[in-house]
């Protein structure tokens, strides 16, 4: 080997290991932001952007979340939706349509990168780079993972106190974009064990997704 391809070939070495040493403190980083919070409270507003940067939907609701693997969301009316994590399912609840789409947290896990800010120890963290600018992390998927989902998350500094988690921008992998503002912001207080628990109402068709193996 010729001292140029030497040269190349150990500098291009040294990219590599300092890409994924880069990944490494980015993932390192944004989970040290998460550790501190237990539990998150907040009202959020949504605006849904199609592949041509138009407006196809905005929601507003309340959401939820205890660390690990809790969450709860209520859209509001007229496009009311529930979602209930419990820590072993998923509940998406529809009462448009009175339909109740049960599936494993497990597997959800692995189809959005969202329920990654549950739990640092998830395996599903292997499946995605994770780079930063300043208190905006970017979580892309591998190349060996079919779900493209893409997730933003940034939080916003706060004076003597923790950087605080303020949004959420989920890129579907086909050009429509999911912004999630977050406002009255509050972090580990107290919350209601029922919070996380979801009771399928009478009259509501199930659809349950989970595996019966």
């Amino acid at each position: 080997m010729t001292l140029q391809r030497s040269f190349i070939a150990t500098a291009i070495a040294v990219f590599a290991f300092s890409s994924n040493a880069m990944a490494l403190d980015a993932k390192s980083e944004l989970q040290e932001l998460l550790a501190p919070i237990s539990t998150l409270q907040a009202e959020f507003q949504q605006h849904v952007l199609d592949a041509n940067g138009d407006l196809v939907q905005e929601l507003k609701g309340a959401l939820a979340l205890a660390r690990p693997n809790k969450f709860y969301w209520h859209s509001d009316a007229p496009d009311e939706l529930i979602l209930v994590a419990d820590g072993q399912a998923v509940y998406y609840y529809d009462p448009f349509v009175e339909q109740v789409t049960i599936s494993a947290q497990s597997e959800a896990a692995n189809q959005s990168p969202f329920l990654l800010l549950l739990d640092a120890e998830a395996s599903a963290w292997a499946d995605y780079a994770v780079s930063n600018e300043g208190l905006s992390f970017q979580l892309q998927p591998t190349a060996n993972v079919t779900q493209q989902q893409s997730l933003q998350v940034n939080f916003v500094a706060k004076e003597e106190q923790p950087a605080q988690l303020n949004e959420l921008i989920l890129d579907d992998g086909q050009g429509q974009i999911t912004r999630i503002q977050l406002r009255d912001v509050k972090t580990n207080v107290a919350l209601p064990y029922t919070t996380f628990s979801f009771q399928i109402p009478e009259n509501a068709v199930v659809d349950d997704q989970r595996s019966t193996q």
